[in-house]
């Protein structure tokens, strides 16, 4: 089978409107916020090119293991874990048994699905 450069370069545009594995949601996703110590509210682009507003409960999918935050299904992490900040796709908390902030990264765990946020097996909510 030959490829030509036209077909190449077709296949390479089309990447963005991909879906992420487990991740990527900033990408396709627009006016993040944090919100209620527990929820992020974003506006993600759908597959027919409209735009939704969600929120996804990140009690879902964040744990707090020993005072570091994780991607885990179900973590609860926001039961123990205050002063939350976003800034980017990084949130920073102050988490039961660390001894400062602790950080991760949303965008490495969280993907949009048309329009709704997604983490493990967790769709999130019209806002």
């Amino acid at each position: 089978m030959k490829f030509t450069l036209a077909t190449i370069t077709l296949g390479l545009a089309t990447l963005p409107e991909l879906t992420l594995a487990g991740g990527g949601f900033a990408s396709s996703c627009k006016d993040w916020y944090w919100m209620d110590n527990k929820f992020l509210v974003a506006t993600c682009k759908k597959k027919n090119g409209s735009w939704l507003k969600t929120r996804q409960d990140m009690n879902l999918c964040i744990i707090n293991r020993d005072g570091f935050m994780s991607p885990e299904d179900n973590g609860r992490a926001f039961d123990t874990c205050s002063y939350v900040r976003l800034e980017e796709t990084y949130l920073t908390a102050y988490c039961d048994m660390d001894v400062g902030n602790e950080m991760i990264d949303l965008n490495q765990f969280v993907e949009n699905r048309d329009g709704y946020m997604w983490c493990f097996n967790h769709r999130s909510a019209p806002y």
